[in-house]
């Protein structure tokens, strides 16, 4: 095993981690501040809306990031670790939020900015998008703890 290499993978794995998480907190903490000024104000709340659809993709490329750091890690352990319990538990939980995204979070963005755009008329449609976007933003935030607690823990190894 080359040492540097792995060392080099198992770096940009974790800057991926972070950069993934950063884009995480980044969008729950927009949510909340956006969830505060839809009560002020529609043109504020837009605003933050589209700096939490920001964090989101940046939450999105660290994602693909990690996949590709994930795989090169696989490799440069000649795939030891493929089959484990822990990896597929990890894998399965990765592949659940990715397309949480999707089918979760962007219909719900896409009501939020219909809603918004509405100036506050459809306040029923605003509560509702922001509600959606709570649940996803929790079960995003769960399964990524939960993602770094079976890498770091990596249980029946």
């Amino acid at each position: 095993m080359n040492w540097t290499w792995m060392g080099v993978t198992l770096a940009a794995h974790l800057v991926s981690l972070t950069i993934l998480a950063g884009g995480a907190v980044g969008a729950i903490v927009m949510h909340m501040a956006l969830s505060a000024a839809v009560r002020r104000s529609a043109a504020e709340a837009s605003a933050l809306a589209g700096t939490m659809l920001r964090f989101a993709l940046t939450a999105q490329i660290g994602a693909v990031l990690m996949l590709l750091t994930g795989v090169g890690l696989l490799a440069e352990r000649q795939w030891a670790d493929w089959g484990r319990p822990w990896l597929m538990v990890k894998l399965a939980l990765f592949v659940l939020l990715v397309l949480a995204g999707p089918i979760i979070a962007r219909p719900a963005g896409a009501s939020l900015r219909e809603a918004l755009a509405a100036a506050g008329s459809n306040v029923a449609g605003v509560a509702g998008a922001l509600r959606r976007l709570t649940l996803f933003h929790a079960v995003q935030k769960a399964g990524l703890i939960a993602i770094i607690v079976l890498a770091v823990l990596r249980p029946g190894a």
